[in-house]
């Protein structure tokens, strides 16, 4: 046994086996490469001295090409300038501290790219010489987790404030008609009313009415569109039919405006495909924004035409215009654009709402123009075009 334990190890008195020594470099270089984070240990005068591999993998350097280089390599051009008077004043308090609280700090890889990072510093033992180890954390996935999180903060702030504006229009829209409602059944209710005003009472109930159920079903389709429950009903639809609907929907309110309404002729029949009922919609809430956005006695023109394989439908008025910086928001839920900012043209803001959203499930798109204030504004309108009439099948 004695002879065994010779020849598999050197043995102590008591003959039990000796473990060999790891050499010390051996064993930091070892715990350095375990370090999920990456390390750069630097002397005195900022020079590399040692990195681990989680270093080459981050900053995409071999271990050969950072050795005896300035630390300042692996940092942006902004940052160097600055860094040699911070690493004097650590070198004159060397104490284990993080720099990444409350800075903006980036490494800067070989290939040029930037990443956000945290550092901590902590300095090596005196006998060692001047030595400072810094770990480097990628901050990349926790900065968009922060950045994700500070958008979805911000989404829902701004939910808040539509719902917040959602309920001051909706009782600023429907206190109106209710007040009108509360007088006429004054009126029908007195005995001194005669026929006449009984008839004209009945004629406003009606409209009145009519009003708030059309607010209601707007409501109702922003909500199924939003969620997803508005199903098409496909057809070859004429689009003289749609506009006719559409101008006989939005007849009243132009003319209680006494707009001119300018209908061009098509040179051709236009067909597409799509569900006429939302296509009316389409046409008829545009007609009605125009009217609403445009001043008594002022002009509104409709027209259409073939263009790219799409039939393009044009509304344009010589109303109020829309400001640059609010094209890219007409379209949004409860806006409204008012005349110098400020006064508000009725609705509840969900017109065009709507007409974004049931253009945009007929594989169409709508696009908006305006010159600023005072100029107007265009509305277009773009659907998947239908060349020719279909062709019926011959009746039994």
């Amino acid at each position: 046994m004695k002879a065994i334990r010779m020849l598999t190890g050197i043995s102590d008195s008591k003959g039990e086996p000796i473990r060999p020594a790891i050499p010390a470099g051996r064993l930091f270089h070892g715990f350095l490469n375990a370090a999920p984070d990456a390390v750069v240990i630097v002397d005195g005068d900022g020079m590399i001295v040692q990195v681990n591999s989680q270093t080459e993998k981050l900053f995409g350097y071999p271990r050969e090409e950072l050795l005896g280089r300035p630390l300042e390599v692996l940092m942006p051009e902004r940052f160097r300038g600055t860094h040699a008077g911070k690493r004097r004043a650590f070198t004159a308090d060397p104490q284990p501290r993080s720099m990444g609280r409350g800075l903006d700090l980036f490494g800067l890889r070989k290939d040029g790219r930037e990443f956000p990072i945290d550092v901590s510093l902590s300095p090596l033992p005196p006998e060692a010489g001047i030595l400072i180890a810094s770990t480097i954390r990628d901050m990349s996935a926790q900065r968009c987790l922060e950045n994700e999180l500070r958008e979805r903060t911000l989404e829902l702030e701004e939910a808040d404030r539509q719902k917040d504006q959602f309920l001051a229009v909706v009782a600023h829209e429907f206190r109106s008609p209710l007040a009108v409602l509360t007088n006429l059944a004054h009126i029908l209710r007195s005995p001194q009313a005669d026929a006449a005003a009984q008839q004209r009472a009945v004629d406003a109930l009606g409209r009145q009415t009519t009003h708030m159920v059309r607010l209601v079903e707007d409501l109702l389709d922003v909500s199924r569109v939003r969620r997803g429950d508005v199903s098409l009903r496909r057809e070859s639809v004429d689009l003289w039919t749609v506009f006719s609907k559409a101008i006989e929907m939005g007849l009243t309110l132009i003319e209680s405006r006494k707009h001119h309404l300018e209908v061009a002729q098509f040179p051709e029949p236009l067909w597409v495909s799509g569900d006429p009922t939302r296509l009316i919609q389409v046409v008829s809430n545009l007609l009605t924004n125009a009217a609403k956005y445009t001043p008594e006695g002022g002009i509104i023109w409709l027209s259409a035409a073939r263009e790219d394989g799409a039939v393009a439908i044009c509304i344009r008025d010589n109303g109020v215009g829309i400001p640059r910086e609010m094209l890219s928001r007409v379209f949004d839920l409860f806006t409204q654009v008012g005349s110098g900012g400020g006064s508000r043209a009725g609705g509840l803001g969900i017109g065009l709402t709507l007409v974004r959203r049931l253009v945009e499930l007929h594989g169409g798109t709508v696009q908006v123009a305006s010159e600023g204030l005072g100029h107007g504004s265009e509305f277009v309108v773009r659907l998947p075009s239908l060349l020719a009439q279909p062709i019926a099948p011959p009746m039994a």
